[in-house]
């Protein structure tokens, strides 16, 4: 059994220092091969080279693309003679479900890349094949091989809320549309849909008890400021400069209590 090439993207970064070619080139020849790495190895030779050419074209007067960095980012596969063959991923976890049907494309990402966008319109539900993504906006809640996020896009017209990254080298996403995988597959359709909606009550829940450990610090603060001041006891009435000059004028006319004048002695005359 054979494989044909239906599309492949390749990323191809230069490595000089400050340069900053760093493209992405779909590959659409007609490749076949034994295996899809076999197919996929001819591919990258392709990209190669369309980044050699646009790169000299760029920036040939300054520096040459010399070992450049390639690594597919996407793939599509057919099995020669057999109906559509689903994109390649990596081999399931115990357990986990493979993709299935020929919608499903997948992507796959290096650490800190973008995988979803907050503002993007939510087409799609995503889930990890293979890796780890991040929330952006809660670290903590980390998506591993299996798990499914984007629950934005099982609302119609919705827009995506946060930024989603890649945790790691390697993370392997499969984009869902729910609708149409409810033609071809209704139980995974109904798994996902499950799932996100888990994904959603999760993040509440996070959210709760973030929010409660936020009230516990502002009660700590207002008990630490209101502790100082509770010893001071009231606050002294503040003087003005015109009224401590006036009662100082007062003071110096004012003799003071307990002490008398002194008698001048009058002279005695002898007669």
């Amino acid at each position: 059994m054979s494989f044909r090439l239906k599309d492949a993207v390749f990323k191809v970064r230069c490595r000089e220092p400050g340069c900053p070619f760093n493209n992405d080139f779909t590959v659409t020849e007609n490749i076949m091969g034994a295996t899809e790495a076999d197919v996929d190895t001819e591919a990258l030779k392709i990209a190669r080279n369309m980044g050699f050419i646009k790169h000299d074209a760029l920036y040939g007067r300054k520096h040459q693309l010399v070992n450049p960095e390639v690594y597919k980012v996407d793939s599509r596969y057919e099995r020669i003679g057999t109906a559509p063959y689903a994109p390649q991923s990596a081999p399931p976890a115990f357990g986990q479900q493979a993709p299935q049907g020929p919608s499903v494309p997948t992507r796959t990402y290096r650490r800190g890349d973008v995988i979803i966008r907050r503002g993007e319109s939510a087409a799609t539900v995503c889930e990890v094949i293979r890796g780890v993504a991040l929330n952006e906006k809660l670290p903590d809640l980390a998506y591993k091989a299996g798990a499914t996020f984007g629950a934005a896009s099982i609302f119609k017209q919705k827009k995506r809320m946060v930024d989603i990254v890649a945790g790691e080298d390697g993370t392997t996403i499969a984009f869902y549309n729910l609708r149409e995988l409810a033609r071809i597959n209704p139980a995974k359709a109904r798994a996902l849909y499950d799932e996100s909606m888990e994904d959603i009550f999760h993040i509440l829940s996070y959210l709760e008890g973030y929010v409660a450990s936020l009230e516990r610090q502002v009660s700590r603060l207002r008990a630490a400021k209101k502790g100082p001041a509770a010893r001071k006891g009231p606050a002294a009435k503040k003087k003005t400069p015109a009224k401590a000059a006036r009662k100082a004028a007062s003071k110096a006319k004012k003799p003071k209590a307990g002490k008398k004048k002194a008698k001048r002695p009058v002279a005695s005359r002898k007669r």
